[in-house]
C-alpha cells in the first residue's frame, strides 16, 4: 500500500497546479513543493489523531491514506472539470516546463546531478538503514509505537528516543506500516534532498536570471560531502533544512508577490520545521525578523500580520503540544534534558568569537604530509583564542576542539571546500553585481549562522548540523562565482565539484556501494605512502566494509560486531523468548537488537530504566531474557526475580531467569 502515498503527492500537485499556480513562473516546483508540505502536515496531525485512540495500526494507517487519496481524487476532478482541463493535459504542461529547465542547466550539469541522484538514490533503497543515531534512537521508536499502537512515551535507557522532536519518524511509521518494511526509509532524506535543490533553483532565479549561477548553485548544493551522504540515511537533517529553506523561499517570495497564501505555507513550515529539529529555529530566526519588519512597516500589511502570528502559533502548537506535554511529564520540560549539554556560554562576549571560529574552522581540515596542515591551522586557531583571552578547549564553548582530515561517515564528514568557496566569496561580495534584494538575502544567510554559533557549542559531529546554512548560502556562491567565472570556466568548476562529491557517494563508511575494503587494502595504501599521509586504517572499528549490494542486512547494521551479536542471536532462539528485556545505555543499538530478533508474538521492552522514564516501566513485565550492554555482575533481581548471567560477549550480556 506503499503507492498511496506518492498518489496522494501526486493529486495534490494537481490540485495545487490548478488553484494556486497554473498561471505562474516555476508552477510545477511550486506545486509539488507545496503538495509535499501539505502531506507532511498531514502525517504529524494523522499520526497524533490516530495514537489518541490506540489506532497506530497497519489497518488503520492504511484507511486514512486511503481516504485522503480518494478526497483528494474528487477534489482534483471537481476542480479540473470546472478549469475544462483533464490531468494528464497538465501532467503534459508539467513535462514541458521540466524540458526547458533542464535545458537551462545544459548537459554537464544534468550529469552531475543525475549521476550523483543515481547513485544516492541507489543506496538509500538497497542499504538497510544503519547510522548510529538511527540505530540508537530514530528508528528504535518505531517498534514501540507499532507494539504500543500508539506513539505516547515509553521507559527507555536512551533518552533521546522520548525527548528529540519526532516528525521525520512519524513519516518513517506510515511508510513502514504501509509497506510492511524498512525499505523506503532513506528515500526520505532523498526526496527531501531533490525538494531542497527545488528551493535552491528557485531562490537564485529570483536573484538573477543567469544560467551559469543555477548550475553552480545547484551543484554546489548536492556537491557538499556531508549531503550526499546524509541523503542515503535516516537521519533528519536534510528533512529540516528542507523546511528552513521552505520558509526563507517564501518570506522572500511574499515580500516580492504579496500573495496571502504563502503567509500559509510559512505556519505550515514552521510547524513541521520545529516539530523535526530544533536548529530550524537558528537557522530561521532572521528571516523572520525581516518578514516582520516588512510587514509592521506598511498598515496595510498589520493585518495579515497579526493572522500570520496567529496561524503560526496554532500551526505549532497543533502539530508540537502532544508530544510536548508527554515530554514535560516525564522530564519536567518540554524539550528533554539531554540536549542542554549542546548549549554555549553567552555570558562572555569573547565566547562568540571562539565558537564561530571553531564552527568554521571544524570544516578546513585536510590532510597533509607529515599532517602539516592541520598542525599550522590548529596553532593559528589556538593563537586567535590566546589572542581573545579565551581557552581553545574551554568546556563553557564545547567539546575539546579537533581537526578533521578527511571522513566519509554521514556524521563527521566535514565541507571543506565548500567552506573554502564561501570564505573566499565573502571579499568577492563587495564587488560581484549582485542586486540588492541578493545582498540582504547573503546578510541573513550568515547572520543565521551567527546566530547558530552563538547559541550552539562546537561539537566534532557539528558539520551536520550546520548543513541548513551550506544549502541556504548556495543561491549566493552561484551569483558570485557565476559573475565571476565564463560559461567555459564554469563548466570546469561544475566538473571539479562533482569529482569532489563522487568518493562520498560511492565509498561512504557506513553503507558503500564500493567496498571500502577493497579500498583500503588495495588503493589507499599506496596513497598514504606516497603522500607520507601516515594515516593509520587499521584497527579502525567498521572501516573496511564489503559493498552493500552482496553485503547482508544484518552485516550492514552491525558491521564487526554482526559475529558476535550473531552469536547471541542463536543463544535467545535457543531460549524461544517470548518477551525480552533490554538494559541498554544512551549509545545502545535499540534498533539493531529489534531488526535482528523480532519475530510474530515477540515483546521488547526497556527495563530497569536509570533516567526520569522509569515511572513509566510496567511491574506486570517479566522479561524471559535480558539482554544487558550495562554489566550488572554474576546476577541481579528484576520484579522480584533473579537473572543469571548466561552468555557474555566484549560489551554485551546475556541473563535469564535463575
Amino acid at each position: 500500500m506503499i503507492f498511496l502515498i506518492p498518489l496522494a503527492i501526486w493529486l495534490g500537485t494537481a490540485i495545487c497546479y490548478m488553484v494556486f499556480y497554473k498561471d505562474m513562473p516555476q508552477s510545477f516546483r511550486r506545486s509539488i513543493l507545496t503538495s509535499a508540505t501539505g502531506l507532511f502536515f498531514f502525517i504529524a496531525i494523522s499520526t497524533e489523531f490516530l495514537s489518541a485512540f490506540n489506532l497506530i495500526t497497519r489497518f488503520a494507517v492504511t484507511i486514512t491514506w486511503a481516504t485522503l487519496n480518494l478526497a483528494l481524487f474528487f477534489v482534483c476532478r471537481r476542480i479540473f472539470q470546472k478549469g475544462h482541463i483533464t490531468i494528464w493535459r497538465a501532467t503534459k504542461n508539467w513535462y514541458v516546463s521540466g524540458q526547458e529547465f533542464f535545458q537551462k542547466l545544459g548537459l554537464v550539469t544534468q550529469i552531475v546531478l543525475f549521476t550523483l541522484l543515481l547513485i544516492t538514490f541507489t543506496v538509500a533503497i538497497v542499504a538497510t538503514p544503519n547510522n548510529i543515531d538511527s540505530l540508537s534512537y530514530h528508528l528504535s521508536r518505531l517498534g514501540y509505537w507499532v507494539a504500543n499502537s500508539n506513539v505516547e512515551h515509553y521507559p527507555s535507557h536512551i533518552e533521546r528516543a522520548i525527548s528529540f522532536s519526532p516528525f521525520s519518524e512519524y513519516v518513517h511509521l506510515n511508510t513502514f506500516l504501509l509497506a510492511g518494511s524498512e525499505r523506503y526509509f532513506q528515500l526520505l532524506q532523498w526526496f527531501c534532498l531533490a525538494g531542497i535543490l527545488s528551493l535552491v533553483s528557485m531562490l537564485t532565479s529570483y536573484f538573477s536570471e543567469s544560467t551559469r549561477a543555477l548550475r553552480i548553485a545547484l551543484c554546489f548544493a548536492f556537491t557538499l560531502p556531508i549531503v550526499v551522504l546524509e541523503s542515503m540515511t535516516t537521519q533528519n537533517d536534510l528533512v529540516v533544512s528542507f523546511f528552513i529553506l521552505a520558509t526563507a523561499f517564501h518570506v522572500f517570495d511574499y515580500i516580492k508577490t504579496r500573495n496571502s497564501f504563502i503567509l500559509f505555507l510559512i505556519a505550515l513550515s514552521c510547524s513541521l520545521g520545529i516539530m523535526t529539529k530544533g536548529t530550524f529555529v537558528f537557522y530561521t530566526l532572521p528571516f523572520g525578523i525581516l518578514l516582520f519588519i516588512f510587514m509592521i512597516s506598511r498598515p496595510d500589511h498589520w493585518k495579515k500580520l497579526g493572522k500570520l502570528s496567529g496561524g503560526v502559533v496554532v500551526a505549532v502548537l497543533l502539530v508540537n503540544a502532544p508530544f510536548w506535554h508527554r515530554t514535560y511529564e516525564v522530564f519536567q520540560t518540554p524539550i528533554g534534558t539531554i540536549s542542554s549539554g549542546n548549549q554555549n556560554d553567552i555570558t562572555v562576549p569573547a565566547n562568540l568569537l571562539s565558537s564561530v571560529s571553531k564552527h568554521t574552522f571544524l570544516h578546513l581540515g585536510f590532510i597533509s604530509p607529515q599532517n602539516r596542515y592541520n598542525d599550522f591551522m590548529e596553532k593559528s586557531l589556538e593563537s586567535f583564542h590566546q589572542a581573545i583571552g579565551v581557552p581553545l578547549d574551554d568546556p563553557r564553548t564545547g567539546m575539546p576542539f579537533k581537526m578533521n582530515k578527511l571522513n566519509f561517515n554521514e556524521d563527521f564528514a566535514h565541507n571543506f571546500l565548500g567552506m573554502l568557496l564561501i570564505l573566499l566569496s565573502l571579499p568577492l561580495l563587495f564587488f560581484s553585481k549582485l542586486t540588492p534584494i541578493a545582498r540582504r538575502y547573503a546578510g541573513l544567510c550568515f547572520a543565521s549562522f551567527l546566530l547558530f554559533c552563538f547559541f550552539i557549542s562546537y561539537q566534532t559531529y557539528g558539520s551536520r548540523i550546520h548543513i541548513p546554512f551550506f544549502l541556504l548560502i548556495s543561491p549566493v556562491i552561484g551569483l558570485v562565482y557565476g559573475s565571476l567565472f565564463s560559461e567555459f570556466f564554469s563548466k570546469i568548476f561544475v566538473v571539479l565539484l562533482w569529482l569532489s562529491a563522487l568518493p562520498f557517494a560511492l565509498l561512504s563508511v557506513t553503507h558503500p556501494l564500493l567496498s571500502t575494503k577493497w579500498f583500503f587494502e588495495k588503493i589507499f595504501p599506496a596513497i598514504n605512502a606516497t603522500l607520507h599521509l601516515n594515516i593509520n586504517t587499521e584497527n579502525l572499528l567498521n572501516l573496511k566494509q564489503e559493498s552493500i549490494l552482496y553485503n547482508s542486512p544484518e552485516k550492514i547494521i552491525w558491521g564487526d560486531a554482526w559475529p558476535e551479536v550473531s552469536q547471541l542471536k542463536n543463544y535467545v532462539e535457543s531460549l524461544e523468548a517470548k518477551s525480552i528485556g533490554f538494559d541498554f545505555n544512551e549509545a545502545s543499538y535499540d534498533y539493531g537488537y529489534q531488526y535482528v530478533l523480532r519475530k510474530p508474538n515477540r515483546h521488547f521492552k526497556h527495563i530497569a530504566v536509570r533516567n526520569p522514564s522509569q515511572v513509566l516501566e510496567k511491574t506486570a513485565f517479566d522479561p524471559d531474557c535480558i539482554i544487558a550492554e550495562v554489566d550488572e555482575g554474576e546476577q541481579f533481581s528484576y520484579h522480584g526475580i533473579t537473572y543469571v548471567k548466561k552468555w557474555s560477549g566484549t560489551s554485551r550480556w546475556l541473563y535469564v531467569p535463575r
